[in-house]
C-alpha cells in the first residue's frame, strides 16, 4: 500500500514522516507541492488525480504537511517598503489556480473516503483563531480573557479592566504583541479590520503533541530570555531552545482531545500556558506544528505516531 506526503522535497520533517511510514510497511510517494511550478505532470481524469504517472486514488492515506496558498508576490525595496512587481497579477492569478486545483483534489479525497492528516478544511478553518477559542470554550478548556473588536473605546475599557492585554491578528500570521502605552495611541487602525486582545498570561510556554487520541509528547519550552511570543526568540528560531518534558493532568489531556476532535484534526499542535498557580491555559491549536527539534532532542515518537495515524493504525 501506499501513502502519499504532501509538502516539500527540502523539509526534514517530511522525511522523517517518511521513514516512519516505511517503517510500518508501506510505500510513501513524495506529491511535491511546488508540483505545477515545477511543471510535473499533474491530470485529473474522471474523477482520477494522476501525479507524475501513479494513480493516488487508492492510497491509504495522506499528510498534508504544507498546502500552497496564493499571495500576492513582493519585493523588498532598498528602504525596506514591501512592493509589487509589475507582473504581480500575473503571478497571483496563477497562484490562485494552482491553490484552487491542489484544494480541489484533497477536498474530493477526503470526500471520497480517504484518510488525510489534516483534511484542508480543518487546516483553512483552524486560521480563524476566535472559532479556535469558541472550541475551547465548549469543550471546558480554561483560555485567556478575550476581547475581538474593531471598536478602539471598546479596547480601551478592555485594557482598562484587564490592565496587561497583548494583542494578535484574527487570521495569525504575526507574532503576539503587548498592547502599551505606545500602541493605544494607534487604536484608530483597528477600525478597518478587527483584532484579537486578550489578557497576558505568564507562565511556561507548552507544546502539546497530539497524534489520534494520544499525547505523544508534552514539553515546555526552555529559552535563555522570557519572550512574550517564544517563536519570536531567535535561538528558538535557530533551534537552540531546550525542552523538559511535562506530565498533563488527565483533564487537560481530555481537553486536548476534545478541542482537536471539536476542530476537525487527527493530528495538532497545542499551544498551552502553564501559570504560577497550577492553571493550564488554552492558546490555540496547529494543524501542521513544527516538531522535529523536539523529536531528535527527547527521543520523543511524534514521527511515528503521525505516521500510525496516516496508516490507519493509531
Amino acid at each position: 500500500m501506499r501513502v502519499g506526503i504532501f509538502g516539500s522535497d527540502d523539509d526534514l520533517q517530511v522525511h522523517a514522516v517518511a521513514r516512519e511510514v516505511r517503517a510500518l510497511g508501506f510505500d510513501d510517494v513524495l506529491l511535491r507541492n511546488d508540483a505545477l511550478d515545477e511543471g510535473f505532470p499533474l491530470t485529473l481524469v474522471d474523477g482520477r488525480v494522476v501525479y507524475r504517472g501513479v494513480d493516488t486514488s487508492g492510497f491509504a492515506g495522506f499528510y498534508l504537511r504544507n498546502i500552497p496558498a496564493a499571495y500576492a508576490p513582493y519585493l523588498e525595496a532598498d528602504d525596506g517598503e514591501l512592493v509589487l512587481p509589475g507582473d504581480w497579477h500575473a503571478k497571483y492569478e496563477r497562484a490562485r489556480q494552482q491553490s484552487a486545483f491542489y484544494v480541489s483534489w484533497l477536498v474530493a479525497l477526503k470526500a471520497a473516503g480517504a484518510r488525510l492528516v489534516n483534511p484542508p478544511q480543518a487546516a483553512s478553518v483552524l486560521q480563524y483563531k476566535p472559532f479556535q477559542l469558541d472550541v475551547l470554550r465548549r469543550v471546558g478548556a480554561r483560555v485567556p480573557r478575550t476581547l475581538i473588536s474593531n471598536d478602539p473605546d471598546a479596547v480601551r475599557a478592555f485594557h482598562a479592566e484587564v490592565k496587561d492585554v497583548v494583542f494578535k491578528p484574527v487570521m495569525g500570521g504575526a507574532l503576539t504583541q503587548r498592547l502599551d502605552e505606545d500602541v493605544l495611541p494607534a487604536l484608530h487602525h483597528v477600525t478597518k479590520a478587527p483584532v484579537i486582545f486578550q489578557e497576558r498570561i505568564e507562565g511556561d510556554d507548552l507544546r502539546v503533541m497530539l497524534a489520534g487520541d494520544d499525547v505523544v509528547s508534552a514539553v515546555a519550552i526552555r529559552t535563555p530570555e522570557q519572550h512574550l511570543d517564544f517563536r519570536g526568540d531567535p535561538s528558538y528560531r535557530d533551534g537552540e531552545s531546550a525542552y523538559e518534558e511535562v506530565q498533563l493532568p488527565d483533564e487537560v489531556v481530555r481537553s486536548c482531545r476534545e478541542a482537536a476532535r471539536g476542530l476537525g484534526l487527527r493530528f495538532a499542535g497545542i499551544d498551552i500556558k502553564r501559570t504560577r498557580a497550577g492553571e493550564w491555559v488554552f492558546l490555540e491549536l496547529n494543524s501542521s506544528p513544527i516538531y522535529l527539534d523536539v523529536e531528535l532532542k527527547l527521543g520523543h515518537p511524534i514521527s511515528r505516531g503521525l505516521a500510525e495515524v496516516v496508516v490507519g493504525r493509531r
